[in-house]
């Protein structure tokens, strides 16, 4: 069971957030309708509470020290958009609006689909919420209630937003899992495979710093089994950009990529694949360095060749073609892997794009229905997040 989904930076996580369907306004005062599937005030609340516990957690820091902010509070009326005048407060805001449309329309299917979640999933979230009942109010329920009053919901609507996470999940898997009605095929495989990645060799020489050496000249290991750095003279980057421009005088003069590559390249551990392959949420492609070079690879044209400099490397880098299936071969596993942070666990290119292809089939679910979709865009945008309370417990 996956209770209470983390809200991360990148923006898939984003529209993942919990969102939720009733029939009824018990839950408080409906902003949104689709059939019958209303979604209350009060939810809406909820969640804006938890996404800026998670910014606040996450970027607090650093937008106050970018801004020269005393407090994040003062982030939120700061304008983002010169065009519009509109306000971080309303931009990030919105955003949550919008995902609330998205998820609206995902669980209207979900009952359409004539869906039910499995009876131990409801008893996983009723222990669960037990054990936060005990954790933070002792088992009162009056005393837990009033904790939850600081986020717009009590324990009634808290349980139906931890079995709406169930739904959407069982939801994905009913169509996208393994045996789902849709599934991942091939086709889907390799169109988000053609769209999102970037495919490469590349001549690696260090700057700044480097491994350190043994007597060897094998690289010396931490006491957790990493390769220890030392800090380079400026002589030694100097030298560094003079062997760099080198090889690239050599490749321009009709040396093999090959060849150069055995005599200039620092870092061999990429040695072993015939290419490397690069998407933006990859595991191969989460760190600035890679960043850098994917948003390269994006400008360039297959067979060009590049100088790259990351904080600590030159990359001599050129843009290969995309091989055809590439993501079903053994020796590219490295580049199809997802690290999933909730789980701590990886997942596999085939799992990773369960995700993708269900917000892709919502969507275009949404844009079906967009003229049921009805919104009080009034009451909706009195709630923001420079208004509610930050959330970190539940």
């Amino acid at each position: 069971m996956k209770i209470i989904k983390k809200i991360t930076a990148c923006a898939l996580a984003l529209l993942l957030l919990l969102l939720t369907l009733v029939g009824c306004s018990s839950y408080g005062q409906p902003v949104m309708e689709l059939g019958g599937t209303e979604i209350t005030a009060n939810m809406i609340e909820f969640w804006l509470s938890r996404y800026k516990a998670q910014f606040e957690h996450y970027y607090g820091s650093a937008v106050c020290s970018q801004y020269d902010l005393d407090s994040i509070d003062q982030f939120w009326p700061i304008v983002s958009d010169e065009a519009t005048g509109e306000t971080y407060d309303e931009v990030m805001s919105g955003f949550i609006y919008e995902n609330a449309e998205t998820y609206l329309c995902a669980l209207y299917l979900f009952d359409q689909f004539g869906l039910k979640l499995p009876k131990e999933t409801e008893d996983e979230v009723d222990e669960y919420i037990a054990e936060l009942l005990e954790e933070y109010a002792s088992g009162s329920k009056a005393e837990f209630n009033a904790l939850l009053s600081n986020y717009g919901i009590n324990m009634k609507l808290l349980r139906e937003l931890y079995l709406i996470d169930e739904k959407v999940d069982f939801l994905q898997n009913y169509l996208f899992g393994k045996g789902g009605t849709l599934g991942v095929t091939k086709m889907d495989k390799e169109k988000y495979y053609q769209e999102n990645y970037v495919s490469m060799r590349q001549i690696c020489i260090f700057i700044n710093e480097c491994p350190e050496l043994d007597k060897d000249g094998n690289p010396i290991l931490d006491a957790n089994g990493y390769t220890k750095y030392r800090d380079m003279t400026a002589e030694e980057t100097q030298e560094a950009r003079n062997r760099a421009a080198d090889a690239l005088t050599k490749i321009h003069n009709g040396e093999s990529f090959a060849s150069v590559n055995s005599e200039y390249d620092e870092n061999p551990t990429d040695n072993q694949y015939t290419a490397i392959y690069i998407s933006r949420d990859s595991a191969m492609g989460t760190d600035a360095a890679l960043e850098k070079i994917y948003n390269e690879l994006q400008t360039m044209k297959v067979g060009e060749i590049k100088l790259v400099e990351t904080e600590n490397n030159l990359h001599i880098i050129e843009k290969l073609p995309l091989e055809e299936g590439a993501y079903d071969k053994s020796i590219n596993a490295d580049f199809f892997t997802f690290y999933d942070s909730e789980l701590g666990a990886v997942a596999t290119f085939e799992e990773y794009l369960k995700d993708p292809l269900f917000l892709n089939y919502i969507a275009e679910s949404l844009e079906k229905y967009s003229a049921d979709v009805k919104i009080n865009e009034e009451e909706l945008k009195k709630i923001k997040l420079s208004t509610v309370k930050a959330n970190y417990y539940y």
